[in-house]
């Protein structure tokens, strides 16, 4: 078989946290739609059985021409830890299909996001292993429609996972359906072609001239009081009784039975999905934009905040670890690999401990208007709010201006990237970690004109033992924002859940 390269030390440190069950990859699903079936959502049609949007055999085509295209998706890792290519892809290896009876059942299950149990499924049990002869992802696909793409962390970033779906919506609508035939085997080796030229992505991590041009993140400047007054009016002071997001039923456990920083996690615990509109969604970013907020920073800080709380102990610090894509900053990058570095940034809990804002006099000598109001002042909440965030939000923004700062000079040689690497993972954090998986500015091409279109993103990372939670969000102009919270089922997260979809929500 073709043995396309050794694996670098960060990709051996991700198949070796796989096999210590830390790990099993990310689960990226989206939505399918035949334009020409859109609109079947009546009651009558609901009750009735669901009609195939992508068909089977179309499915398999192009995902034959994919692999044919990419060697990535035709590629395992042998038992010396070479990147290899597979012997054969056989369709049934590959595609798990999930058929409902009707769409009402599939609406059921699948409203919003993947089923959670499917989540769990997947994460718990599919588990890659070197030497297996499998490729490094495989699709769960529901009643041929929603595809969920499992793919494995040596491979696949999540900005990868992204691009799976941009690439297989537009190799779907670039096929005649005059050549489409049913396959048995996706792919099958041929030596007659094994000495080809093959274009395999190499890590960038092991290349130390690699030097990156600039790119830079403007620092928060957040004075847009008539947000914080809605989000306290919203999120913290009014009761909630709605929650609009679907989730598997909660675990739930008293504080006291539980050290809440410190409970060890499987790789699949409770998921919360989550719809913001499209209006709702560009709201939020002309915030972001008109104030020059980072967005990134802005989901931090709302997210310290809606679990604000439910800390007692205010003396330690959270971490909030956010993957960046370098694809659009080096030269040659693949759609696949790994093309990322993860920036992380601890926050001191003092940050939102209310006894710190009560013992400061003003928070800005320089500016009259930013003087601390008193207590008794009708707005006092909103301004200790506006100046928490705006804290934690300058705190993030400005630890990875100044990360991305050291990535341009460094290169190689970027402290991230160095502890990407050679950090053992019980040392990588003392303290518990957010994960902020952001590819909201993911464009794919979908249009009405095209034979098939995608409905809604969503995805989610398995959680390891040092995640005390992960938001996982994208971006569609005409469907709006997806987004999954997913945490360990040990954890009572009710409060959180509800503050934070009510940030999300409209607010009136």
């Amino acid at each position: 078989m073709t043995s396309f390269r050794q694996l670098g030390t960060y990709e051996k440190k991700l198949v070796g946290q796989a096999l210590a069950g830390q790990s099993n990859g990310i689960i990226f699903s989206a939505k399918y739609i035949s334009n020409a079936q859109d609109g079947l959502t009546d009651d009558a049609t609901l009750l009735t059985n669901s009609e195939p949007l992508l068909l089977d055999s179309r499915l398999v085509n192009a995902l034959q021409k994919m692999v044919l295209k990419h060697p990535e998706l035709r590629t395992t890792v042998n038992e010396k830890l070479e990147f290899e290519e597979v012997k054969e892809i056989k369709t049934s290896d590959i595609i798990t299909s999930v058929k409902f009876d009707s769409l009402k059942d599939e609406f059921v299950n699948c409203h919003l996001g993947a089923p959670p149990y499917l989540l769990r499924h997947i994460f718990n049990r599919n588990k890659f292993t070197p030497g297996s002869g499998k490729p490094l992802w495989e699709l769960c696909v529901i009643d041929d429609s929603l595809v969920m793409f499992h793919g494995q962390d040596v491979l696949f970033d999540i900005f990868a996972a992204a691009n799976f779906h941009k690439l297989f919506l537009e190799t779907l609508n670039s096929m005649d359906d005059e050549h489409i035939t049913d396959l048995e085997y996706i792919y099958r080796y041929d030596a007659t072609k094994s000495n080809r030229s093959i274009s395999f992505p190499r890590t960038i991590y092991e290349n130390p001239k690699l030097r990156i041009p600039g790119k830079t993140i403007d620092l928060v400047n957040l004075q847009t009081q008539s947000f914080f007054k809605s989000f306290y009016v919203n999120a913290i002071k009014k009761p909630l009784d709605i929650i609009t997001f679907n989730s598997e039923p909660m675990k739930y456990i008293k504080p006291n039975e539980i050290d809440f920083m410190n409970e060890a996690s499987a790789l699949c615990g409770t998921t919360v999905f989550g719809h913001i509109t499209t209006d709702r969604f560009e709201y939020l970013n002309s915030i972001a934009r008109h104030e020059n907020v980072c967005i990134r920073s802005f989901i931090c800080g709302i997210a310290l905040l809606c679990l604000k709380s439910m800390i007692k102990d205010f003396t330690g610090s959270i971490t909030f670890s956010i993957p960046v894509n370098l694809r659009e900053s080096i030269e040659g990058p693949s759609d696949f690999g790994l093309f990322y570095k993860t920036i992380l940034v601890e926050c001191p809990l003092s940050l939102i401990d209310d006894q710190v804002y009560n013992n400061i006099n003003v928070y800005n000598g320089y500016d009259n208007s930013n003087v601390k109001v008193p207590e008794t002042d009708p707005t006092f909440e909103e301004k200790k709010l506006e100046y928490q965030f705006k804290q934690i939000s300058d705190l993030v923004s400005t630890t990875m201006k100044e990360r991305m700062r050291a990535w341009r000079r460094n290169g190689f040689n970027d402290d991230d990237i160095k502890k990407m690497k050679f950090t053992s993972d019980d040392k990588a954090s003392n303290t518990k970690i957010i994960q902020i998986n952001d590819v909201s500015e993911f464009k794919i091409n979908s249009s009405k004109s095209s034979k098939v279109s995608i409905k809604e993103l969503n995805f989610t990372h398995s959680i390891s033992n040092s995640d005390f939670m992960s938001l996982s969000y994208t971006y569609c102009k005409e469907t709006g924002s997806n987004i999954c919270i997913h945490y360990p089922d040990a954890y009572d997260m009710e409060k959180f859940v509800e503050r934070f979809q009510s940030f999300v929500a409209d607010q009136q």
